[in-house]
């Protein structure tokens, strides 16, 4: 079951990193009526697997082979909780502009502008720097 746990976890997050990286490339090269759309089912599914990854972590560390006081007691396993909260923390301003700019189109068919996408990428330029992060406390964590 453990291992189990482990492999649906980083499969988890690496289906996480393809829809940030996603976001990332669509705000790069230019958002357009049909890309805000998929922008915005991108973001959903972002979240969805944010959400996945902390119920795959916590099914590892109350049910996976490593006892759940090695995690607890871990200071590298706290900061890479930390950056994943900076990383839900800074994913909130995106998925606001997104909605936003959703709320424009469908108004007056209006997009956004290249000095807001870029604004936005900004914030996702942040989480793809944070995220390179995480896996190298998972490692270090492990000796």
């Amino acid at each position: 079951m453990g291992q189990f746990l482990a492999i649906f976890h980083y499969l988890v997050v690496f289906f996480l990193f393809a829809f940030l990286l996603g976001e990332f490339l669509i705000l790069r090269l230019g958002v357009t009526a049909q890309s805000l759309k998929l922008l915005r089912r991108i973001d959903f599914l972002y979240g969805f697997f944010a959400g996945l990854v902390i119920v795959s972590g916590l099914l590892r560390v109350f049910w996976g082979e490593i006892p759940s006081s090695f995690w607890f007691t871990n200071y590298l396993f706290w900061m890479k909780m930390a950056l994943y909260v900076a990383m839900g923390v800074l994913s909130l301003p995106p998925t606001m502009d997104y909605l936003q700019w959703h709320r424009s189109f469908r108004k007056n068919g209006t997009l956004p502008s290249q000095t807001e996408s870029r604004r936005t990428s900004i914030w996702l330029h942040a989480q793809l720097g944070i995220i390179g992060f995480i896996p190298v406390f998972a490692v270090l964590m492990k000796g």
